[in-house]
């Protein structure tokens, strides 16, 4: 029987897809702790996103795409 995991949908997945395969590090963020900035659908994969700000990456807003059901922030 599938059980819903409660974190789901409540964190941020932040990783790089470029090294990610050699190297597994990944870093994940509570969504209550991140600025969400701007929300929407991509309108060409008509998946959730959004831009949010947290103080760790202070360069700007970073997207995230809702997939899995989880956020997920690829820095590639």
């Amino acid at each position: 029987m599938y059980r819903a995991n409660k974190l789901e949908g409540t964190m941020i997945r932040i990783f790089n897809s470029a090294h990610y395969h050699q190297t597994g590090e990944e870093r994940f963020i509570n969504l209550s702790d991140v600025n969400v900035v701007t929300q929407g659908i991509c309108e060409w994969t008509s998946a959730p996103y959004i831009l949010f700000e947290h103080s760790d990456f202070p360069l700007g807003a970073l997207r995230a795409e809702y997939k899995n059901n989880n956020w997920e922030c690829d820095l590639d």
